[in-house]
């Protein structure tokens, strides 16, 4: 049997207690530590999770040698230079949606992965969505002939940031 994959979560405010009970349930994965800045988040994980360590230093995360890779889930503007840190400490590294500010930054952690031979992946919330699939797997099957457009409509947006945009 393969050892598990030893993760460790950076940001447990909003979208980081899903990727964290997830990585619990997974059953080839061990959630070793869980980082975040605000002791009051920290100790709600502790109460929930008492068998993961928790921190405020994001360092820590990059210096254990346990950690096999670590997920972001913090605002964008963190993402690039914690991406960045996380890989070149040879962590295979998962980013929540957006990866980073810009595609330069995107650009340069998909080279360092590559290079390190890394798994760099980001959170794709809509590709697993049963509308999706049901959209995509109709456009395939050519049922409703050549695509020209397709519009969208999202009805429950979730946490509104002000400082990133799809654009």
């Amino acid at each position: 049997m393969a050892k598990p994959l030893t993760v460790g979560v950076v940001g447990c405010g909003y979208w980081g207690p899903n990727l964290i009970r997830n990585f619990r349930q997974l059953p080839d994965c061990r959630l070793k530590v869980v980082c975040d800045l605000n002791p009051e988040r920290l100790a709600h994980m502790r109460r929930l999770y008492p068998e993961v360590q928790t921190t405020q230093n994001y360092d820590e995360l990059i210096q254990d040698p346990d950690l096999d890779a670590i997920a972001i889930a913090t605002p964008v503007r963190f993402h690039h230079r914690m991406a960045r840190a996380s890989l070149l400490a040879g962590k295979h590294t998962f980013i929540e949606k957006p990866m980073a500010a810009s595609v330069a930054e995107c650009e340069e952690l998909v080279q360092l992965a590559e290079d390190r031979g890394l798994t760099l992946m980001v959170g794709h919330t809509f590709l697993f969505s049963p509308a999706v699939r049901k959209i995509k797997e109709i456009i395939s099957r050519g049922d409703i002939g050549p695509l020209h457009y397709i519009a969208a409509r999202r009805l429950n947006l979730g946490l509104f940031q002000k400082d990133i945009n799809v654009t």
